[in-house]
């Protein structure tokens, strides 16, 4: 890895009680967002008569919305993940005022689900990240809400998974985030004290205020480029300045 900068010196300057790293990994480490509109276009491209003339962005806006509400029927288990990703479909195309048959629905689940899994990428600067954090003897770890399953085959495919010390998943947790439990166990897991780590994460309710309320260090993760909820919030809009992203995670 080529540097132009100083690390040691980075490190050297920052909070000396730093211990370990905290991250999110959809919308964080993991670039949901790519993987998400390659598959939406596809969508566009199949079904053209029904939402060929909605412009990308409005389509992202509309799925991110249902898949939102639809995930907590997945975590909570009201609805199991297939049922929910036909169900979010039917919602999505009703928008645009197309009823999918259930045998539709099933084929709209397959195209966007191959589409999507196909384009799984890290987010850019995750893994020069992870591994410069690692190599200065700092720990990683990941908070997610979502299934097991899905989020270590993500990790396998972006090539994260050897850079990450601790995995807390809330489906294997038993609690999801906001709660506070699941960053307590996040943290026994780590080995560390709220005011040893600093958590990363795209979800302002689910990441930044629980995370703030544990007195752990939060760093919102905004590459969605939306207005902060507060003034003087520290955010990142992506890992690709390392040197910008390892000060403020160092707190130089």
């Amino acid at each position: 890895m080529n540097q132009t900068f100083d690390e040691k010196n980075i490190f050297n300057s920052g909070k000396q009680t730093l211990r370990a790293v905290l991250f999110d990994l959809d919308d964080t480490l993991y670039d949901h967002r790519y993987s998400s509109r390659a598959a939406l276009a596809l969508l566009q491209q199949e079904y053209p008569a029904v939402l060929g003339a909605v412009s990308l962005d409005e389509l992202e806006r509309a799925n991110l919305n249902i898949l939102n509400t639809i995930h907590i029927e997945v975590l909570n288990r009201s609805v199991d993940v297939e049922t929910a990703r036909r169900k979010r479909f039917f919602r999505l195309f009703s928008q645009y005022e197309m009823e999918l048959p259930a045998e539709e629905q099933a084929r709209v689940s397959m195209l966007y689900r191959e589409a999507y899994r196909q384009s799984w990428r890290a987010a850019d600067g995750a893994v020069e990240l992870l591994t410069v954090l690692r190599g200065h003897g700092l720990k990683t770890g990941i908070i997610s809400n979502n299934l097991i399953e899905e989020q270590m085959e993500k990790l396998r495919v972006c090539n994260l998974e050897h850079l990450i010390d601790s995995l807390t998943i809330s489906e294997e947790a038993g609690v999801a985030k906001p709660d506070p439990r699941i960053f307590q166990i996040a943290l026994d897991r780590l080995g560390c004290l709220p005011n040893q780590v600093v958590m990363i994460g795209d979800a302002w309710e689910n990441d930044i205020v629980p995370a703030r309320a544990m007195g752990i260090h939060a760093i919102w993760f905004n590459s969605y480029g939306v207005p902060a909820p507060e003034e003087h919030t520290p955010s990142l809009t992506s890992f690709s300045d390392l040197p910008a992203t390892l000060r403020l995670i160092i707190g130089e």
